[in-house]
C-alpha cells in the first residue's frame, strides 16, 4: 500500500512516521532501562485499594497543552522536532510538528470521528476517519484510549479486562487481554503508570511505552519524560520527548484550515 499527491507516491514509512510520532506520543518510557521488581502478591483488580487508588490517580482536566523536544528513529533514519500537543477532555487531540529551524512540518488533529493532518512541507493533506488508523495501529485503540494514553491515564482495557493484578515492591502489575490486543501495565506507589506494553498479535505490533521525572503541576503528577518503542512488520520506531511545558485547563485553540492549492492524499490498495 502507497500514497500518492498527484503523481508523486509517499511511502508508508513517510506517512507512518507523522502518524507514530503523536499515536505514540501517547506512551513513553524512560531512558533507562525497565527491571521487573519482584513479584510479593497476586491480588484481584476489584481490590478496593487498587481500584480506587488508580481511579482516584488518573489526570483530570478540562484541556492538556505541552511542548516537548523530541527526537524520532524511524527504521534507520533520524529525526529531531518541537510537538506542541494540545488536548481538549474527549473532544480533541491537535499536534503541531515543528523542525528544528523553526519551520512547521505537519499539523494533525484527532476527534473522535475523524483523523486530519496536513503536510507543510509538500503541501499536502489527508482527512479520513479515526479508523483509518486501524492500518498502523489495533483497533483496540479508541479515540479515548490514545487520549489516556497521551496524558499518562490508565487505558479503559486494563480497567475492564485485567486477568492478573499483582503487588510489587514498587506499585502494581496489571495483565491481560481483550479481543486481539494484549497489555500489561506498571504502576508506581502512586498508582500512576512509568511503563506499559501493548501487544497486536494478528498484525504482529508490538509498543513499549513509560512514563519518568513525575512533576506536580495543578496539584497532580504528570511524567516530562517519554519514550516510545515500536515494532511491526513494516516499521522500527524510538521516539523521545521532553516537555519543557505543561498546563491545564487553559483556554485552548486549535487551528487546522486546509489551504485551498493544498493536495489531498488517497490510499490505494
Amino acid at each position: 500500500m502507497h500514497f500518492k499527491v498527484v503523481g508523486q507516491k509517499i511511502t508508508l514509512s513517510q506517512v507512518a512516521i507523522i502518524i507514530i510520532v503523536f499515536l505514540t506520543a501517547i506512551s513513553c518510557k524512560s531512558k533507562k532501562a525497565i527491571v521487573n521488581p519482584p513479584v510479593e502478591k497476586a491480588i484481584k483488580l476489584n481490590n478496593k485499594v487498587l481500584l480506587d487508588g488508580i481511579l482516584n490517580n488518573q489526570l483530570s482536566f478540562k484541556t492538556f497543552s505541552a511542548k516537548a523536544k523530541s527526537s524520532v528513529a524511524l527504521n534507520r533514519d533520524v529525526y529531531d522536532a518541537t510537538l506542541n500537543v494540545k488536548i481538549k477532555n474527549n473532544e480533541a487531540i491537535w499536534i503541531s510538528i515543528t523542525t528544528l529551524f523553526g519551520i512547521e512540518a505537519a499539523r494533525v488533529l484527532i476527534t473522535p470521528n475523524r483523523f486530519k493532518m496536513m503536510n507543510r512541507l509538500n503541501g499536502s493533506y489527508l482527512d479520513k476517519p479515526f479508523n483509518f488508523l486501524y492500518q498502523f495501529a489495533s483497533s483496540e485503540i479508541t479515540f479515548n484510549n490514545l487520549q489516556a494514553m497521551m496524558v499518562g491515564n490508565m487505558i479503559s482495557q486494563a480497567l475492564e479486562y485485567t486477568d492478573t493484578a499483582v503487588k510489587t515492591n514498587s506499585g502494581y502489575s496489571l495483565n491481560g487481554s481483550h479481543n486481539d490486543l494484549g497489555f500489561s501495565v506498571q504502576t508506581n506507589e502512586g498508582f500512576k503508570i512509568v511503563a506499559c506494553t501493548l501487544n497486536a498479535s494478528s498484525q504482529q505490533q508490538k509498543v513499549t511505552t513509560s512514563y519518568a521525572d513525575f512533576d506536580t503541576i495543578a496539584k497532580q503528577p504528570i511524567a516530562k519524560t517519554i519514550h516510545l518503542a515500536a515494532v511491526s512488520a513494516a516499521l522500527k520506531l524510538d521516539l523521545q520527548l521532553k516537555y519543557n511545558r505543561i498546563a491545564l485547563n487553559e483556554p485552548l485553540e486549535m487551528p487546522f484550515t486546509i489551504p485551498s492549492k493544498y493536495k489531498e492524499l488517497h490510499s490505494e490498495d
